[in-house]
This record gives structure tokens, C-alpha cells and sequence, in this order.
């Protein structure tokens, strides 16, 4: 929950909501997945790291405590490789398959 302050100052789960609106951006990637392969909505941070992104519907303060916590690197069973153009797995399942 925010507090006050962090009402007053524009910060939500310790991130500057210009900060997390900047360093966070959603893209569509097909994902395999154990089912099978499917189009779902990723998110690339700091240009560099991609992860799977499952709150799809969530809007607002909460959908930016979601993106900061993938700032903070709370959400790395997320995260993804993009081993072909448009083509991710994700990246602790990959290593333990191999």
C-alpha cells in the first residue's frame, strides 16, 4: 500500500513512476511454454533483460507496483532468451533441460 509521502512525492514501490514508465517496455513475443508455444505479452527492462509478463489485465498504481518489482529483480523465474527473432524460452528451464 502507498503511503502519503509516497503520494506526494510520485513514487510507487520505491521507483519514480516516470523511472519505471521509461526503463519498462511491453512487447508481444511467442513463449514456450510447457503446453506448447503462444503469443504472450512480454516486458523488456533496462533495454536488456525480457520476462514474461502473466498480469496481462492489471492497470494503474498496481500494474506499476508489478513493474517496479521486476525493476528490483524480484521476478527472475520470469525471465526469458529470445533464441530465434520473436521466439523465447524461459531461461531456468532451459538450463535445467540441458
Amino acid at each position: 500500500m502507498r503511503g502519503p509521502i509516497d503520494v506526494l512525492a510520485g513514487t510507487v514501490g520505491g521507483f519514480k513512476k516516470m523511472d519505471i514508465a521509461r526503463r519498462t517496455v511491453p512487447c508481444y513475443k511467442h513463449v514456450i511454454e510447457k503446453d506448447g508455444e503462444r503469443l504472450a505479452v512480454c516486458l523488456l527492462v533496462d533495454s536488456g533483460k525480457l520476462y514474461r509478463f502473466p498480469y496481462e489485465t492489471t492497470k494503474g498504481i498496481r500494474g506499476l507496483e508489478i513493474k517496479a518489482r521486476f525493476l528490483r529483480g524480484e521476478m527472475e523465474h520470469l525471465r526469458l532468451r529470445e533464441f530465434q527473432p520473436g521466439l523465447c524460452r524461459y531461461v531456468e528451464r532451459a538450463d535445467q533441460a540441458v
